[in-house]
């Protein structure tokens, strides 16, 4: 008798915690975590360095940092094949800069693909890249 509570109850224990306890999951996760999932990162070329974010939910993308004046229109994002990996190149020369991403001209969220992350002064993180 006592065997057979257990075997209900425990998978979904294990179920309810792994939820709250797993990045992605749970009540705490912020809003943006759950609408963008990390790419790559930057990633240096000789083009440039290229942005890349997973929003499968989005309509458009824009990478708004100190390198355009924080211009949330300035620099689009392209899906090309709709499969919801948004990229752009973007030419920097060498210093240090901080970025977020802007999906659908609302929500900035900084770069799930890069753990380099400073205080953004308004309660949130941006994302920092140095370009050598």
């Amino acid at each position: 008798m006592m065997m057979k509570r257990y075997t209900v109850w425990l998978p979904l224990f294990i179920v309810l915690v792994g939820s709250i306890l797993v990045p992605g999951c749970g009540p705490g996760v912020p809003e943006w975590r759950r609408e963008a999932e990390p790419a790559t990162g930057p990633e240096i070329t000789p083009q440039g360095v290229q942005f890349s974010i997973y929003a499968p939910r989005a309509k458009r993308v824009n990478i708004a940092g100190d390198f355009n004046n924080w211009s949330k229109t300035a620099d689009p994002l392209y899906d090309r094949e709709g499969s919801g990996l948004w990229t752009i190149k973007i030419p920097l020369p060498p210093g240090r800069y901080e970025y977020k991403f802007v999906i659908d001209g609302e929500k900035w969220i900084p770069d799930p693909g890069n753990p380099e992350e400073v205080d953004d002064s308004f309660g949130g993180l941006n994302s920092v890249l140095v370009v050598k």
